[in-house]
């Protein structure tokens, strides 16, 4: 009667160690699961402004001009990460499409969307970031691609702030 007793504390045993092993609660350097990848980066003004410029360009649009110096001075420049450009006029639109299509495949995900007259408006988020995406197809005057990242609570004046959010 000891015996059996014994062989199936012994069977529960590995039962429990089996388990508890594949469930994380022990190690074994043998069979332990890959330490967890680095924790995402942080999402910074920089990262966001190489995203932006690498998407349009990706989505056919000429390199823009990504310089706040034609903004106003002011602390609220380093939550801002601005691209402007002209495009093509051929496929001006579609351009400015598949740049929105490129970012919605990279996690940001659309806020809001619509067009008045002559301008197309798109706003968009990702981590802690609204992108307000302008597309301008003025006549006679060129097309022109706006895209400006703000990093939320960014403390922007007032008029300036205006520029960017959607009027609707």
């Amino acid at each position: 009667m000891r015996r059996r007793r014994t062989a199936a504390v012994a069977a529960v045993a590995a039962g429990f160690m089996t388990v508890t092993t594949g469930c994380g609660l022990i190690s074994d350097s043998e069979s332990a699961p890959p330490p967890s990848p680095d924790p995402t980066p942080p999402f910074t003004t920089p990262t966001v402004a190489d995203e932006i410029a690498g998407f349009a360009e990706a989505a056919g649009l000429p390199p823009g001009d990504t310089s706040t110096a034609r903004l106003p001075e002011g602390d609220w420049n380093g939550c801002v990460a601005p691209w402007t450009g002209y495009a093509p006029a051929a496929d001006a639109a579609g351009a400015f499409e598949a740049t929105v299509m490129r970012l919605r495949q990279h996690d940001w995900e659309i806020v809001s969307s619509h067009a008045e007259q002559d301008v197309t408006y798109r706003t968009l988020a990702k981590r802690g970031w609204k992108l307000y995406a302008r597309y301008y197809a003025v006549e006679n005057a060129g097309r022109t691609v706006s895209l400006t990242a703000v990093e939320d609570g960014c403390r922007i004046p007032e008029k300036i702030r205006d520029d960017y959010e959607d009027p609707a």
